[in-house]
């Protein structure tokens, strides 16, 4: 797999992965690496902000947060 490239923002992708269906277990970085962290840390944000968070992997029906349906 090729990484990605540099200008993506781990952190706001990190960030907007509850609201998209995505679980922690989900974060599409390898251990290890500073890009992980990001994500993590972006995923971690958005819980602490009321996001309810996604267990297993990836959400089957779409998402709903308090401002609407998210797909």
């Amino acid at each position: 797999m090729d990484t990605p490239p540099n200008d993506l923002d781990a952190h706001a992708l990190g960030r907007a992965a509850p609201l998209k269906g995505l679980a922690r277990e989900a974060c599409p970085y390898a251990e290890g690496t500073e890009a992980r962290k990001l994500w993590l840390a972006g995923y971690n944000e958005a819980l602490t902000a009321g996001v309810e968070p996604v267990t297993g992997g990836i959400a089957k029906d779409p998402v709903h947060t308090p401002s609407g349906l998210v797909r």
